[in-house]
C-alpha cells in the first residue's frame, strides 16, 4: 500500500520542489517505510511506501527503467506476474515498467490486480495514469490552468483550487442515495475528479484524455456445458491466493457469515498446502453483548475447523460523535460508519499483531445476491416458481417475503413509474431537503435518469452490475481504504476480483439460483472447507440495536456546526425527521446519520479547518 502523487505542467514551467514536498507530507501516513521524490523540469512524482513485499521495499521509489527514460509511482498488487515474465525477486513496479515497453498505452488492459499508478514517458513527453478494473485503489486529479495534478487522496490536491467548494449534485445524490452514470468520475469537492474504475488517463501537452480500457461484456454468456461450481471454485481460490502475496502476517475480518468464512477457509487451505515459511493468518471478529450482534460463536466454529488463531474485539458502545472529527479527516468525506470507534480498535489490533494486509468479505452481497433473479421470473411468467423462490430466499436472507417481492416488482417498473412513485411516496425533493439547491442542481432530472444504461439481457445481471459499479459503493470502499491506511494496513477483497465478476455476470439468469438458496455458488465451492455452522448460517449479525441506542443518545436535536448545512437541508423539517427517528422509526437511521456526517465534513473541509 502506498501513497502516490505528482504534477505535470503542460505549459513547460518547472515543478516547484515545495509543492512536491507538501504533497509528500500530506501522504506521509500512507507509507511508513520509505519516501521518494523525483522531478525533471515540468514533471514531478511523489511516492510514500508501506511495503507488503520485500521486493518493493528493496527498490528506490519512484522506480525507473535502465535508461532512465521512464519513471513510475505505483500503489497496488500485480496478480498476473507470471504472464508478464516477472522474476521471483522482482518488484511489481519493475515488472510494470518493462511491460510498458511492450504494450504502450495498452498497458492497463494487460494488468490484473488492484492498482493505481502514474508512469512518466520522457521519450514521448506524456504521463499515463490508470486505475484497476473495479477501482479498489484510489486516484484523484485536478486539471486547472494547464497543470495536471494527481494524488491517492484529496488533501494533497486542495491547494491547487482557488477555494474549496462542494459539488452540490454529489452531496444531494449522497443524501438521497440517488447516484447516476457519470458520478463515478466525481468527488464531493468541485474541481477534484476521481479516475473511474477501469479507466486510464493519457496526459500530454494537449491536456488529459480519458480512456476506458475495461468493462464487462453484456453479450458474454456461459454455455450449459460450463460446470459453474468447479469454475467458480477455481477462480475464487485464485483470487484468495493472489491476495495472500505478502511477506508479513495477514489479518482476516471474520464475522462467521459465509463470505468471510469462505475466504478464511480457502486461505487456511492455501497456507497448509504451502507448508513452512508462509506468513501466519489470524482472524478478527467484532462482537457486542447484544445477542443479535454477537458473532463469536459462528466465528469460533471456523477457527476451530481451520486451526487459526482468532481475536475477538468488543464493540465500543460510545457516542458516535466522539472522535467524529478525526474520522471525517481520515476518510476525507461524509461516508463514516457510526461504529467507527470499534473499527478503529480492530484495525489497531491487526497492526499490533504485525499484520500489513487485511482480507475482507466486502463485495459478496453485491456479487452473489441475485435479487434481479426474481424480476426475471416475473417477466417470464413463472408465478408459482416466483412465490416459492421468494419465500425460500427471504428465509436465507433474513428478510420479509413482501420486501423481496416488492423489490422484484420495482425492477420491472419503467423509469418514469419509479420516478413518480418516489415523488408521491417521499417527495422529489423530500420535505427536509433545500428546494432551491434541489432545483438548481436538477434533482428531478437526476431521479428520472436510469441508474445505468448497460444493455444486460437479464435483471439478475443488471442488478449485480448496478451493485458493483454504484458510485456510492466505490466511495464507501475508498473511505474504508483511507481508514485502513491511517492504521498502516492494506485492505484486500477476494470477492471483488475482476475474474469472478466477469464469470458471475456471464451466468444466464436461470442458473443464478436454485430453491431460493442464497449465494449457492460460494457455498458449494467451499463445502469441503467449512463447518456446517458456517455453511448453513442464514442472515448475519444485526448491529442496529446498539447503533440506535448510541445514536439516539447523541441526536437530541439537529444542530449545524458548519453553518453550511442549510444549503442542503431545511432545518425545521430535518428536526422533525430526527425526532421521528428518536421515537422509534429506525428506518430513518441512515438519513439522520448522513445529516451529521455531512455537517462535520462541511466544517472540516469546506470551512478550511483541515486545509
Amino acid at each position: 500500500m502506498s501513497g502516490i502523487a505528482g504534477v505535470y505542467r503542460t505549459d513547460g514551467h518547472a515543478v516547484a520542489a515545495c509543492e512536491l514536498d507538501a504533497m509528500s507530507g500530506a501522504l506521509a501516513h500512507r507509507g511508513r517505510d520509505a519516501a521518494g521524490q523525483w522531478s525533471d523540469g515540468p514533471v514531478g512524482l511523489v511516492h510514500r511506501l508501506l511495503a507488503t513485499t520485500r521486493a518493493s521495499a528493496a527498490v528506490e521509489h519512484p522506480v525507473t527503467d535502465a535508461a532512465g527514460a521512464m519513471r513510475i509511482v505505483w500503489d497496488g498488487r500485480l496478480d498476473n506476474r507470471d504472464e508478464l515474465g516477472a522474476g521471483a525477486d522482482e518488484s511489481d513496479e519493475a515488472v510494470v515498467v518493462r511491460a510498458y515497453t511492450r504494450f504502450g498505452d495498452d498497458l492497463p488492459s494487460r494488468l490484473l490486480g488492484d492498482f493505481a499508478f502514474a508512469l512518466w514517458d520522457a521519450r514521448h513527453g506524456r504521463l499515463l495514469c490508470a486505475r484497476d478494473r473495479l477501482g479498489l485503489k484510489p486516484l484523484h486529479y485536478v486539471w486547472r490552468d494547464g497543470v495536471f495534478r494527481f494524488a491517492s487522496e484529496l488533501r494533497p490536491l486542495l491547494a491547487a483550487l482557488p477555494r474549496v467548494e462542494t459539488d452540490d449534485e454529489m452531496v444531494l445524490a449522497f443524501l438521497l442515495r440517488e447516484f447516476r452514470p457519470g458520478d463515478e468520475h466525481r468527488t464531493f469537492v468541485a474541481g477534484v475528479h476521481r479516475l473511474a474504475p477501469g479507466h486510464a488517463l493519457i496526459v500530454d501537452r494537449d491536456g488529459p484524455r480519458r480512456v476506458r480500457y475495461w468493462a464487462p461484456d453484456p453479450a458474454r454468456t456461459l454455455g450449459a456445458e460450463v460446470q459453474l461450481v468447479e469454475r467458480f471454485s477455481e477462480l475464487f481460490r485464485a483470487a484468495v491466493a493472489a491476495r495472500l502475496r505478502t511477506d508479513w502476517p495477514v489479518a482476516a475480518l471474520l464475522s462467521g457469515g459465509l463470505d468471510s468464512s469462505a475466504i478464511v477457509g480457502t486461505a487456511a487451505r492455501i497456507f497448509d498446502q504451502r507448508g513452512e515459511g508462509s506468513p501466519p493468518l489470524e482472524t478478527f471478529t467484532l462482537f457486542t453483548d447484544d445477542r443479535a450482534g454477537d458473532e463469536r460463536e459462528p466465528a469460533r466454529a471456523v477457527t476451530a475447523a481451520t486451526g487459526l488463531k482468532g481475536h475477538a474485539v468488543r464493540r465500543i458502545d460510545a457516542d458516535p460523535l466522539d472522535g467524529l472529527d478525526a474520522e471525517v479527516d481520515a476518510v476525507e468525506g461524509p461516508i463514516v460508519d457510526p461504529s467507527h470507534h470499534t473499527m478503529a480498535q480492530c484495525l489497531e489490533a491487526m497492526r499490533d499483531a504485525g499484520c500489513r494486509v487485511v482480507l475482507s468479505g466486502e463485495g459478496g452481497d453485491q456479487l452473489l445476491d441475485a435479487h434481479g433473479y426474481f424480476a426475471d421470473l416475473l417477466r417470464g411468467g413463472h408465478l408459482v416458481r416466483f412465490v416459492r423462490e421468494v419465500r425460500a430466499f427471504a428465509g436465507w436472507y433474513g428478510a420479509y417475503v413482501r420486501e423481496v417481492a416488492m423489490g422484484a416488482l420495482e425492477m420491472l417498473a419503467p423509469t418514469v413509474v419509479k420516478y413518480w412513485g418516489k415523488r408521491l411516496l417521499r417527495g422529489v425533493p423530500p420535505p427536509w431537503m433545500n428546494r432551491g439547491t434541489a432545483q438548481r442542481t436538477g434533482l428531478r432530472g437526476r431521479v428520472r435518469t436510469p441508474r445505468h444504461s448497460v444493455p444486460w439481457p437479464s435483471y439478475a445481471q443488471w442488478d449485480t452490475w448496478l451493485s458493483l459499479s454504484s458510485p456510492y459503493f466505490g466511495l464507501k470502499l475508498e473511505a474504508e481504504e483511507r481508514r485502513a491506511a491511517r492504521a498502516g494496513l492494506e485492505m484486500r477483497y477476494p470477492l471483488l476480483d475482476s475474474r469472478l465478476v466477469e464469470l458471475v455476470l456471464a451466468i444466464p439468469w436461470p442458473r443464478r439460483m436454485r430453491h431460493g438458496e442464497r449465494k449457492r455458488l460460494l457455498r458449494a465451492a467451499t463445502a469441503d472447507l467449512l463447518p456446517p455452522a458456517a455453511l448453513g448460517r442464514r442472515g448475519k449479525g444485526d448491529w442496529t440495536v446498539p447503533v440506535d441506542r448510541a445514536l439516539g443518545r447523541a441526536c437530541a436535536g439537529f444542530a449545524s456546526r458548519s453553518g453550511l448545512v442549510d444549503r442542503y437541508v431545511e432545518r425545521v423539517a430535518a428536526e422533525r425527521l430526527v425526532q421521528r427517528y428518536r421515537c422509534g422509526e429506525s428506518d430513518l437511521r441512515r438519513d439522520v446519520w448522513f445529516f451529521i456526517t455531512l455537517d462535520r465534513w462541511l466544517e472540516r473541509f469546506v470551512k478550511g479547518a483541515t486545509r
